[in-house]
């Protein structure tokens, strides 16, 4: 059953390669937690100072032991120009780690995203980002053998791996980005993102005629939304991708509850509040998500229903997510170590 499971999951993904001819990109369904994975123009963009944010993703858990897992590691941190200015600078770090399959097949990139945010007025910011950084891909040529393989003069007699080709290469990658924030007079929020990934278009040196990766076009767009009600907030969302001749749609909304309410004016006692949401990859997947915010930090988790021509392999368990951020800021610490 379980060999079975990998010759159908094997069929399906090369199917949806070449009806897709897409490249393995980033993907992750908790996006919205931290926008710099796509975006550099979004580092620091929040209102804490500095961030940190990890997130764990496993995809394809039914087939035993060759399930996808990703690990991503963003931190961003805020830069004031000049004591009374509502500009500033933004700086992070964006690590991503991905491996999949028999072949093990892994994917890393790591990149240095850093930008400028103007504030335009009192309820609207502008920012402008780049992001110079380093991209990986390697492969087990171990694993990849054939019982008779050609040599140009005969068959070998034993199994033996493509010796013809790399097992891994590594590039220099350059993405850019724009992103637009707005604050209404209700206290309500809105963003809007445009980022182009992979600027060098760099070559994919597995062989001496390797593609090269196509560059990647990222638009996002959201909103949190004050009701009502002051403990509940709607928050929509969405993030198209376009790599190439194929193009990944996600689209949704998240609901908030404050369970406590923190002080305003003080900001010492912290509030405690409750997220769930539903988010639609298009021909992908059916996204649950759920989360809370405990003062400082954020945790929570994913899960993708999967329902296209994979599920006969994943039996519709696409992948689990989970996540962690903490936001902070400088001055809380300046004033700890001021009482210390």
């Amino acid at each position: 059953m379980i060999i079975m499971k990998k010759i159908v999951l094997f069929s399906a993904t090369v199917l949806c390669f070449i009806q897709a001819k897409a490249q393995q990109d980033k993907n992750i369904s908790a996006w919205y937690q931290s926008q710099v994975l796509y975006n550099p123009g979004a580092v620091a963009t929040g209102a804490e100072d500095y961030s940190i944010f990890t997130n764990f993703r496993s995809q394809w858990l039914t087939v035993q032991d060759k399930a996808m897992r990703t690990n991503t590691l963003n931190a961003e941190f805020k830069i004031r120009d000049g004591a009374m200015s509502k500009n500033s600078f933004g700086v992070g770090i964006s690590a991503m780690n991905d491996q999949t399959g028999d072949g093990s097949f892994m994917t890393t990139s790591v990149s240095i995203p850093f930008n400028y945010t103007v504030a335009l007025d009192r309820n609207n910011k502008f920012s402008i980002g780049l992001s110079p950084g380093f991209y990986q891909q390697s492969v087990n040529r171990d694993n990849q053998t054939w019982e008779n393989e050609w040599n140009g003069l005969g068959f070998f007699s034993s199994p033996n791996t493509e010796l013809s080709l790399n097992s891994s290469y590594a590039t220099i990658d350059l993405g850019t980005g724009m992103y637009y924030q707005h604050t209404s007079r209700n206290k309500s929020s809105f963003y809007a993102g445009y980022a182009l990934n992979h600027l060098t278009r760099q070559k994919i040196a597995f062989s001496f005629g390797g593609d090269k990766l196509y560059m990647n076009m990222v638009v996002q767009a959201g909103a949190d939304l004050t009701t009502k009600r002051r403990d509940f907030h709607v928050q929509p969302s969405m993030i198209f991708f376009r790599t190439g001749p194929s193009y990944n749609f996600t689209a949704g909304c998240s609901f908030e509850h404050t369970i406590k309410e923190g002080s305003s004016i003080t900001n010492i006692n912290k509030s405690t509040n409750l997220t769930y949401g539903v988010f639609y990859r298009h021909n992908d997947a059916i996204i649950a998500t759920f989360g809370m915010k405990i003062k400082e930090f954020k945790f929570g988790l994913a899960f993708d229903a999967n329902y296209s021509k994979l599920n006969q392999a994943t039996s519709s368990i696409g992948a689990i997510e989970l996540y962690f951020k903490s936001l902070l800021n400088y001055k809380k610490l300046n004033h700890r170590s001021k009482l210390n």
